[in-house]
């Protein structure tokens, strides 16, 4: 992937383009906290994000200039690419439309499909789609998506010359400004919030799997992300009942060079929703964010998912941008 005419051209131009790997890990975290302190406004991907996801060499591809990394391409199977490039560069240049073609050329691998969420309007239907998979129609086509903040002008007209169009679909950036007086923690009596230690490990999982439908998370892949130099235990938190188990889980991510805390993910058992034990483990995250040195926290969920835009609003959050999806059907 990505050998094609297009991107040789770019080589041609003095640049590098390699397959993600873990010995270049360093390097795109170092880039994700530098964009976002350049660009605090229009945040993509943080170290958090990263970390979280897990990036592969199949989907994952980077661009090397003379200044080091300059851009990353980020495919999901089956539509979707996040894209960024470094603050200084501008997207009518060449690496940005290196990253387009690779886009492209990748997407060409996949089977048709319709970009998921796209049609969303509820997190019932959300659990509807899970549940019953949508099947392949004709009009499924080689849908390819990205995403953009309503605010990132000169991204939006890239995508435009490159035959995208917005969709319905959108994604709202919250924050909550740490210089404040914070919040009081507050908890249903006879709970705690507090984090993870390594023999909570097995129900930390069980947690997040109860608290998200269809999850497939596995201890294996949790124990990737505890070894991440992004990942810091005192930040792992949990709200832990009388007896025992946890009602709800959440990891907070401190990033020192943009000093933007991040919640990636947060999550609570159905039997505990509505009872004001999220809000407490927010406030909690809130609180060690701010004591490890942050300035502001940010969190984002789906447009469709009104319960957790509640659930921020009510904790303190303020909406401060909206992510939008763009989508463009290749020939």
């Amino acid at each position: 992937l990505g050998e094609g005419p297009r991107v040789r051209e770019v080589r041609s131009a003095a640049m590098e383009v390699r397959p993600y790997s873990a010995d270049l890990l360093a390097d795109l975290f170092a880039f994700a906290s530098r964009n976002a302190a350049e660009r605090p406004e229009a945040v993509y991907l943080m170290p958090s994000d990263i970390a979280w996801r897990g990036p592969t060499a199949d989907d994952v591809r980077l661009w090397y200039d003379d200044a080091g990394l300059a851009a990353y391409a980020w495919f999901e199977p089956l539509t979707g690419v996040e894209m960024d490039l470094r603050w200084d560069l501008a997207w009518d240049g060449p690496v940005a439309e290196a990253m387009l073609t690779w886009a492209e050329v990748t997407r060409r691998t996949y089977p048709e499909a319709h970009p998921p969420f796209i049609g969303l309007h509820s997190m019932e239907a959300w659990a509807e789609a899970l549940e019953n998979p949508r099947r392949p129609e004709p009009g499924d086509g080689l849908w390819l998506t990205s995403v953009a903040f309503e605010t990132d002008s000169n991204r939006i007209a890239a995508l435009a010359r490159w035959g995208f169009e917005p969709s319905k679909h959108f994604a709202p950036d919250y924050r909550f400004d740490l210089a404040v007086k914070l919040p009081e923690v507050r908890l249903p009596e006879g709970m705690t919030v507090r984090h993870v230690e390594e023999a909570d490990l097995t129900e930390r999982v069980a947690t997040h799997r109860a608290s998200w439908l269809g999850s497939t998370w596995r201890l294996a892949r949790y124990r990737d992300i505890r070894e991440s130099s992004a990942y810091d235990p005192e930040l792992d938190l949990v709200v832990e009942a009388g007896d025992g188990t946890f009602a709800n889980c959440c990891i907070c991510w401190a990033d020192p060079v943009s000093r933007i805390g991040s919640f990636e993910p947060v999550g609570t058992r159905p039997a505990w929703r509505g009872k004001g034990v999220t809000r407490g483990l927010i406030h909690e995250g809130l609180r060690r964010l701010k004591a490890k040195g942050m300035r502001v926290a940010r969190v984002e969920t789906a447009g469709f998912n009104h319960p957790a835009q509640a659930l921020y609003e009510g904790a303190g959050f303020r909406r401060a941008g909206t992510k939008r999806t763009f989508v463009r059907l290749l020939e």
